[in-house]
């Protein structure tokens, strides 16, 4: 593997005041790359930042890419900014956190409503000589300096004549003077790097990504491997939008980061950089990734029946789903099949807990050119996790859509084709998820949030404290007539409705006569037993597992 190649001119070693800096990014001339612009730092990072500086604690160098830059808006934290074009700009390859932070208590808007409360308003007491940050609802005291009035002197000097205590308090101009100073004044160093050669500052970029707040690989991955041309798409933030378009929610760069591992063959635990390292940009791979995965979302909601990822049991599925469709873009109808088996098999052994994740990364080793060999592979190795043993007793978990349980408990209650209680049409569950998430699975007895602040006599019995499936809909929120009172209906209802969402007759009439213990109980049972017969069905445990007909024909050559 060559050496990378070095800088024809050494860069160049500077240091910038803020005052200079925040100057810059004023006229438009920093810049931060696209795969840098979501902000990772918090408000306790940004006042110890700011803290260092008056201090004159070190703060690490930044680094900047000087080059050609188009006109833009650009956006640092709460301050925007109309940028023109300019072949002398500084991107921020590293540092962009710091500077975003500078920029935005520094330069921030006026500190009213809720600006007054982001991340980046920030007051100095100018008594304790400390940063402070507003409370809700709180008005700050006449000693407390706007920190967006400090770096332009004249301002601060404006503030000052106008503020009550300064007769009282000389002290206090003092401390004011002296932060001002110490802010305009603070040197950062900086290196300044003039190079085309993309892949030098890759190299570069790669050294020093650990510095302030740690990137996540995928992360440092759009930064070492995005493109900044046209093509699509660009980075995993590209391909995560593109991939949105299929109305399966959006999937996190960290879960589509494996799945290009996978579809290149290479493993998905180790680190990426150093099994890509020579490579470049990619935009070959990142499009063979996007077509593997489409076509895995498509064998996701058709064939498998998960209408979204917020009901995909785990995302780790994903990867050898990419992988062996990027190897075999159009299976057969009965490989289709037997992948679906594959997946619910997977599920159901996880669910009852005879199966570690482990096993999913292992099945990636079984995924080859050859589709039939493939499949009878991935089939091999799983049997059912004795479903019908006493000690694996299903039992309902408290409802949580972040874990495993509750989503193949949510993809069980959802084969039910759940109906509108109000209109009684079959609900488009995707566009429901997609629009209100979690929310979309509604409870149908009062929370005791709800349930403290209503006065209705309905609720002058006990309500069931416990939150499981047994006490959720899949259904749109409703808010008047509440869920519970929808279900006392269900008598005037088709019965079809009801049977949608697994309510049986005997836990209607305990609802009517406010037996909310039994209501839940009742569907509870239901639920569970339904359950199990939900995972034997997707899985498909008795049926043969043989290939196609075309595989078991023998031809006379081989006789």
């Amino acid at each position: 593997m060559p050496p990378p190649t070095p800088l024809s001119r050494r860069p160049q070693a500077t240091a910038f005041s803020i005052e200079d800096l925040l100057d810059r990014v004023r006229r438009g001339e920093v810049r931060v790359p696209e795969f840098q612009r979501r902000l990772r730092w918090k408000a306790n990072d940004v006042r110890d930042l700011l803290d260092s500086v008056y201090r004159g604690y070190p703060i690490g160098t930044l680094l900047f890419w000087k080059r050609e830059a188009p006109a833009t808006v650009l956006h640092f934290g709460p301050v925007k900014i109309d940028a023109p074009q300019t072949a002398q700009a500084l991107w921020a390859v590293d540092g962009q956190q710091r500077i975003t932070a500078l920029t935005g208590v520094l330069l921030h808007p006026p500190l009213e409503g809720d600006a007054a409360h982001d991340d980046f308003a920030l007051y100095f007491d100018l008594e304790q000589e400390e940063f402070v940050r507003l409370a809700r609802r709180a008005t700050p005291p006449p000693y407390w300096l706007p920190m967006n009035r400090v770096l332009d002197s004249e301002q601060l000097l404006d503030w000052l004549d106008r503020y009550p205590g300064r007769a009282d308090n000389p002290h206090h101009t003092r401390a004011a003077m002296k932060l001002g100073k110490a802010i305009r004044e603070y040197q950062a160093p900086a290196y300044i790097v003039e190079t085309d050669d993309q892949e030098v500052l890759r190299v570069i970029f790669g050294r020093l990504n650990s510095a302030g707040k740690p990137l996540t690989r995928a992360e440092v991955f759009n930064a070492l491997h995005g493109t900044r041309n046209e093509e699509q798409p660009s980075d995993l933030q590209a391909l995560s939008e593109n991939l949105r378009e299929l109305g399966f929610g959006t999937i996190e760069e960290e879960w589509l980061l494996k799945s290009v591992l996978a579809v290149r063959g290479l493993d998905i635990n180790k680190d990426f950089k150093q099994q890509f390292q020579g490579e470049g940009s990619m935009p070959e791979t990142l499009r063979q990734t996007e077509q593997a995965l489409r076509a895995a979302i498509v064998f996701l909601k058709r064939d498998a029946g998960i209408p979204h990822v917020l009901l995909l049991p785990h995302k780790l599925l994903l990867v050898p789903l990419a992988r062996f469709f990027h190897l075999h873009p159009q299976p057969s109808p009965r490989s289709r099949e037997l992948l679906s088996r594959w997946f619910w098999r997977v599920i159901a052994n996880l669910f009852f807990k005879t199966l570690r994740l482990t096993s999913i990364r292992n099945d990636l080793q079984s995924i080859g050119p050859d589709e039939e060999k493939t499949l009878q592979e991935l089939l091999t190795f799983l049997h059912p996790p004795g479903m019908y043993r006493a000690d694996l007793h299903i039992r309902l978990d408290t409802f949580k859509l972040t874990t495993f349980r509750t989503k193949v408990e949510a993809n069980a209650l959802l084969s039910f084709q759940p109906r509108d209680l109000r209109s009684g049409q079959l609900l488009d569950v995707p566009a429901l998820l997609e629009r209100e998430g979690a929310a979309a699975l509604p409870h149908i007895l009062p929370s005791a949030r709800i349930l403290s602040k209503t006065s209705s006599p309905d609720w002058s019995i006990t309500f069931y404290s416990q939150d499981t499936l047994a006490n959720r809909l899949i259904h749109p929120p409703v808010a008047d007539p509440p869920l519970y009172s929808l279900l006392r209906s269900a008598l005037s209802m088709a019965p079809e409705v009801l049977q949608s969402h697994a309510v049986p007759p005997g836990a209607i009439d305990a609802l009517h006569h406010k037996d909310f213990t039994s209501f839940v109980e009742l569907r509870g049972d239901l639920l569970t037993d339904h359950i199990r017969r939900f995972l034997d069905s997707r899985a498909r445990w008795e049926a043969a597992d043989h290939g196609s007909l075309r595989s078991m024909i023998v031809s006379d050559e081989e006789d």
